[in-house]
């Protein structure tokens, strides 16, 4: 087990160490919680095996500290990086304190498509079969318009037609149309919107313009999550519930903001992996 001595006040972390020590199953503990002085700080040090520092505004007090420790092979760690390997989000008030660190993760992210217009297109052609039959079923059961098309913002707050089957008549969720929500097969007219450039197989969920302008208003960092381009399927898809309410969009911001922070091409196959299980384990047999 390793015990952290936690540079910061307790009130405010204190929920999030207890959830690290809780997903870390027993190998973390976090001890004592300082506003420090040296003294105080190199007192309580000796009954602690690392240093955490969760609050970076109280580190210049031990700095000269620090630096000794460190000479001696004591390891000194920051929050976020506790935060993101057990977590795997980035809470917005850590994101807040240590916005001088995470901001340069952000400053520029260029983004390589190739592997997402590859699923796309593989997707549409494997899918192809389905796609016509979803449409002339659609057409018979439920109506024109086939295809519902609906105005989402994407990348840098860009306002986009994202596409989906259509699954309401007349103001009501047709039966077949909620088989197609289960199944997710609503979705597969989004591959049109990969192939055009305003989304990608895998980023942040687009949202709706009212749902937007709510967590802008409301979610400090929200706009972070638009430095790429939203995907069909996503981290916060996978790891969160289904988003409904103001708190529900803060913690799933936080999911996005660790997605577009580390996003990579083996991120982006986990998520996929975590997605097929979700759509299997969701529709049982199907």
């Amino acid at each position: 087990m390793i015990k952290y001595l936690v540079i910061g006040r307790k009130e405010d972390f204190e929920d999030i160490t207890n959830e690290i020590e809780k997903k870390a199953k027993g190998y973390i503990r976090f001890g004592d919680f300082l506003n420090p002085s040296p003294d105080v700080f190199l007192e309580k040090i000796k009954y602690h095996d690392r240093v955490l520092i969760a609050d970076p505004d109280l580190e210049h007090y031990i700095s000269k500290e620090l630096e000794n420790l460190k000479k001696n092979g004591i390891i000194i760690e920051i929050l976020p990086e506790l935060v993101e390997k057990y977590l795997q989000r980035i809470p917005l008030n850590v994101f807040k304190k240590f916005e001088y660190y995470y901001s340069e993760f952000f400053l520029k992210k260029d983004e390589n498509r190739f592997f997402d217009v590859f699923l796309a297109l593989i997707s549409l052609i494997l899918t192809s079969p389905l796609f016509l039959i979803i449409s002339i079923l659609n057409y018979l059961i439920i109506g024109k318009p086939i295809i519902f098309k609906q105005i989402r913002v994407g990348k840098n707050k860009k306002k986009f037609l994202m596409f989906k089957f259509r699954t309401i008549h007349n103001d009501n969720i047709h039966s077949f149309g909620k088989f197609l929500r289960k199944t997710r097969l609503d979705e597969i007219p989004q591959f049109i919107n990969v192939l055009i450039g305003n989304m990608n197989f895998i980023g942040p969920r687009p949202e709706m313009i009212s749902f937007h302008e709510m967590c802008e208003e409301n979610i400090e960092f929200y706009n972070y999550r638009l430095y790429v381009n939203p995907g069909i399927t996503g981290w916060a898809q996978v790891k969160f519930k289904y988003t409904t309410s103001l708190e529900d969009y803060k913690t799933k911001t936080e999911y996005d903001l660790y997605y577009v922070k580390n996003k990579s091409f083996l991120l982006d196959l986990k998520i996929l992996l975590l997605t097929f299980l979700a759509i299997f384990k969701d529709n049982g047999s199907l």
